[in-house]
């Protein structure tokens, strides 16, 4: 239980002057056209095979039914033309999922309705060879199905509907996308994705249950049908007078997958005069032994038998089902470390003839599982010992399964880490477990038992499985949560927030000891925030800091230290929901009561002092009050240096992240030059600590290569701020993928950054999306949670103005930037010291903006204010804002120009010569370039009053200076040259004289024509 440390990341606000291919850099999924539905399996290897006919690709029994849905889909895929939508359709295995798609895929594909249907897979974890994505020219309509939508990992998921979309858009014509997604749950993994298509994309998506059967569907009549196609399939007379089972209307029976598999196990019970099974247990236990007779017959056979015996071939399907298809070599080593095959050459014999019995759908692919997926389950289930359930089949019974898991699990010597499979032999088992109590019992507890650790590579939507197993032994969870990493983990922090909630319910209705239940608030409210969960999170920090109130109340010395740190992390929650005046007080109040433990203590107390200065000073510059946090941010980077000095392992990280906060802290004052070598420190830190603990530490080295982009490009060295702050970007990009609550405002802080950055060198038409991109972010924020994010939106709202004024979208502008300006005035009625400055940008900006449509009267008293507000601002930290201040006169004189105040404007413009000159002389790369401009509005102020003479001196210092000006500045010298050709029109022997008294040098002709 520990302390939430404050990454403080800061928005940089910056004032106005025919086929389409993408190539992966990793591969992450296949794209491939949609099987058309194959020719059935012939009577002979039916009869041998029968479960066969359950494939979806054969479509033994047609799709009949769900009518409702049918239209509903139909609809779906005839909307508007030229758009892209995603649509998921859910229900347990053996719902009827897969045979939907291909029911719809055979209705869309190409014909008259002229559909393209694709199917996306996953790719191998051990390909080596990129995926690539092309939509042929001239399509039209596309169709992509995406089967086990909730296995994929999030990432790769994210990847394929991202180059869907960036495909549709590039294509001529804009082809019509339909996505359809199909999973077995809509949890966490789907909001999410939702959230995301819907903020990042702009797409829509919904999704549907695949109800049980009952209301649409009769099951009689499902198994009627599904008797008479699987007689004619097998070719067995008289199958009409098979009944169904008597209790097909049992809940067991609610799946369309079990009601064909009655039918089929009666058709085949009939063919061969045995009694048919009547339950689904024995209805599986039935196909499964038709399996292994397949395997005896073929093996036993004169005419090409398969080598493998079956006991053997059934440990291999076994294997294949919790592993799926993979890469030759490594389907090798499953079946040596199951100790189904120990050398190389008899493994390849094995997997050959695996194949043979069941061929994969990719060919570079072997183990390819037994299907249907539920019938896998079984056999799985059935095959490991310890099932009690009255008259189960102990035939399928394999001593070997009940030892096989292990081994096929646990790392090889040398190996750190559990192999590749693990991931999905663990999802598969956790499923199995669900309906079968001894799988639970005999292998996935004692296995975790054993080796709780294999969680941790499991991923966040395995561990959420498993904490919502519902007969799971608590200790066993227990011991999983003891190897989470107690901070952040960005591939689990949605799984452990699930755990921690399962957990934590458990343990309050356990205990009536106030302290444990304190303590147990205060972890959970830790592992949500970790999670993006931040509102649940501070009630749930509020109800320890209730306790460990109280308990101090009784016992001060016994838990002063529990208070402060409740107090301190309540703080953070309250900030981070928005609540930022609230948490002032209580932060101060935290760092208080660990002076004073300090002070008892110091060893033991000083890393919380150190922690709770570092927060409070964030907390105070984000109410304003920033020349009050530098001194304590200051403070709090001694401590951890001191810390780190005698314990760098554990104190490094927070080192880091204080000089991250500490650079930003001294741009917000004006100390710029100071910030960047201290930025750049973090950066180096956190980057050393990612590279050892990228999970734990990437969120940081995000941050800090986000806030050393800032401080770059405030000191003028744009160019080195640009790759850097593309760099942030992606990073983000990755973490939001993974877990989009917690660090969709971190993404959306970086777009806006960069969006600036790229203006600055530029770039202005790859700016405006990724500008367009935050607002839409902090739009989607700002309605869960206004007070949180509605000064990121309107900063947002600002920058995003600037941009579409720089591509020339001068008219879409205007509404945008008032927009910005209407939400700072609300911000700084709350808050003056704090929303003061943006408001102040956004008058400044908003006044060019006004001015640029020709409301020039209008824009006259809005910069007017402007340049007021940051006269005030400048008096009380001339450091800070004599830049703005600056910007803001040069652009109210150019504008008092334009409406005929030009006596007014000369000694304005004057006075942003003078100081941005004196910016200028100090940091030239900062400022050189805002200097030449301010000459250039000089020289035609000057003009307009008829002192044209006067208008060169200015002029020519520009041109000089021009030399100086980095590449993406250079566009100056040209403005400067057309305001002396303006100038010289104006008055050409008084400038002609004026230049050569100047420069020794005649006016260049260019100048004069």
């Amino acid at each position: 239980m520990t302390d939430s440390l404050v990454l403080g990341d800061v928005i940089q606000v910056h004032g106005v002057a025919g086929s389409v291919t993408i190539t992966l850099s990793r591969p992450v999924y296949r794209v491939e056209p949609f099987p058309p539905s194959r020719s059935w399996p012939g009577v002979e290897q039916a009869r041998a095979q029968p479960s066969r006919l359950l494939l979806a690709r054969y479509e033994v029994v047609p799709f009949t039914g769900r009518e409702s849905l049918q239209r509903e889909l139909a609809d779906w895929m005839q909307g508007p033309a030229g758009s892209m939508s995603v649509r998921l359709v859910h229900g347990p295995g053996g719902q009827g999922k897969t045979r939907l798609a291909a029911f719809l895929a055979g209705e869309h594909a190409n014909g008259e309705r002229g559909w393209q249907v694709w199917q996306a897979r996953e790719a191998l974890p051990s390909s080596a060879v990129p995926s690539r994505l092309s939509m042929p020219a001239g399509a039209a309509r596309v169709l992509v199905v995406v089967d086990y939508a909730d296995r994929w990992a999030f990432t790769h998921l994210q990847a394929l509907l991202s180059d869907l979309r960036t495909l549709a858009v590039r294509m001529p014509g804009g082809p019509t996308v339909r996505v359809l997604l199909l999973a077995r749950s809509a949890g966490w993994w789907w909001q999410g994705l939702q959230e995301w298509l819907d903020a990042d994309l702009d797409l829509p998506a919904e999704q549907v249950p695949l109800q049980p059967l009952g209301g649409e569907v009769d099951r009689y009549e499902l198994f009627t049908a599904a008797r008479d196609r699987f007689a004619a399939a097998l070719e067995v007379a008289g199958c009409q007078a098979i009944d169904p089972p008597a209790r097909l209307g049992d809940v067991r029976f609610a799946q369309v997958l079990s009601v064909h598999m009655a039918a089929l196990a009666a058709v085949d019970a009939h063919h061969r005069g045995t009694t048919a099974p009547v339950d689904p247990e024995r209805i599986s236990a039935y196909l499964l032994r038709r399996e292994r007779a397949h395997w005896q017959a073929w093996h036993s056979r004169h005419d090409d038998p398969l080598p493998t015996p079956p006991p053997t071939m059934g440990r291999a399907v076994w294997a294949a089902t919790l592993t799926g298809p993979l890469p030759h070599l490594t389907g090798i080593a499953v079946l040596e470390r199951a100790q189904i095959a120990t050398l190389p050459e008899n493994a390849a014999q094995v997997l050959a003839d695996h194949q043979r019995c069941y061929p994969a759908d990719d060919p570079a692919t072997v183990l390819e599982p037994l299907y249907p997926d539920r019938l896998g389950e079984d056999f799985l289930a059935l095959s490991i010992p310890g099932n009690t359930a009255a008259g189960c089949d102990t035939s399928a019974v394999d001593a070997w399964a009940g030892t096989a898991l292990l081994p096929l699990l646990t790392p090889a010597s040398g190996e750190e880490q559990p192999p590749p499979w693990t991931r999905a032999a663990l999802t598969v088992l956790i499923e199995t477990a669900r309906r079968w109590p001894h799988v639970a019992s005999r292998q996935l507890y004692p296995l975790l038992t054993a080796h709780p650790e294999h969680m941790l590579y499991a991923g966040s939507a395995a561990l959420a499985a498993l904490a919502d197993l519902p007969d799971i032994d608590l200790a066993l969870l227990e011991a999983v949560e003891a190897l989470l990493p107690p901070g952040r983990h960005i591939d689990l922090d949605l799984g452990i927030a699930a755990l921690s909630t399962r957990l934590t319910d458990h343990r309050l209705t356990a205990t009536t000891d106030p302290a444990r239940k304190a303590a147990l608030h205060l972890n959970h409210a830790n592992r949500l925030g970790n999670a993006g969960q931040h509102q649940p999170a501070l009630e749930a920090g509020q109800r320890a800091l209730k306790l460990y109130g109280e308990l101090a109340e009784s016992n001060r010395d016994a838990y002063l230290p529990n208070l402060a740190m409740s107090l301190s992390n309540h703080a953070v929650g309250l900030a981070a929901v928005g609540r930022r005046a609230e948490a002032v007080p209580i932060s101060e109040q935290a760092v208080e009561l660990r002076r004073e433990l300090a002070e008892l203590n110091r060893d033991a107390y000083l890393p919380d002092l150190a922690m709770s200065l570092s927060n409070h000073a964030v907390r105070l510059a984000e109410v304003g009050r920033r020349a009050e946090a530098v001194p304590v941010s200051e403070q709090a980077i001694e401590l951890h240096g001191e810390l780190a000095e005698h314990n760098r392992d554990t104190y490094l990280s927070n080192l880091a992240t204080s000089l991250s906060n500490h650079a930003a802290l001294l741009a917000e004052v004006g100390r710029v030059a100071e910030a960047v070598p201290i930025a750049e420190q973090a950066v180096e830190l956190h980057g050393e600590l990612a590279e050892h603990k990228r999970d734990a530490y990437l969120p940081d080295l995000a941050m800090s290569l986000s806030n050393h982009a800032n401080r770059l490009a405030e000191v003028g060295r744009i160019a080195e701020a640009v790759p850097i702050s593309e760099q942030a970007v992606e990073l983000r990009r990755e973490l939001a993928e993974l877990n989009r609550d917690a660090y969709l405002p971190d993404l959306a802080a970086s777009l806006n950054n960069h969006a600036v950055q790229l203006a600055e060198v530029g770039r202005v038409a790859e700016a405006v999306p990724i500008s367009e991109q935050a607002i839409e972010l902090y739009g989607e924020l700002a309605e869960l949670n206004r007070d949180a994010y509605l000064p990121n939106l309107a900063t947002s709202l600002s920058n995003y103005a600037n941009r579409l004024a720089e591509v020339g979208r001068i008219a879409e502008a205007v509404p945008v930037s008032e927009q910005a300006v209407e939400l700072r005035r609300e911000l700084a009625e709350l808050n003056r010291d704090a929303y003061l400055p943006d408001l102040t940008m956004s008058l400044s900006n908003h006044a060019v903006r006004l001015a640029e449509v020709g409301r020039r009267a209008e824009a006259v008293p809005v910069s007017e204010q402007a340049v007021e507000l940051y006269g005030e601002l400048a008096e009380l930290n001339r450091d800070a804002y004599l830049p703005n201040l600056a910007g803001s006169l040069n652009n109210h004189a150019a504008l008092l120009a334009e409406v005929g105040r030009i006596a007014e404007a000369v000694p304005v413009s004057e006075q942003a010569v003078d100081l941005y000159g004196e910016l200028a002389e100090h940091n030239p790369d900062a400022y050189l370039p805002n200097y030449v401009r301010s000459l250039a509005v000089q020289g035609r102020t000057l003009s307009q009053a008829q002192r044209h003479g006067e208008a060169v001196v200015p002029l020519v210092e520009a041109l000089a200076i021009g030399l100086e000006l980095p590449e993406y500045a250079r566009d100056l010298v040209g403005a400067a040259a057309e305001v002396l050709h303006e100038v010289y029109r104006a008055g050409p022997q008084e400038v002609s004289e004026t230049f050569e008294t100047l420069t020794g040098q005649p006016l260049p002709d260019w100048i004069k024509e």
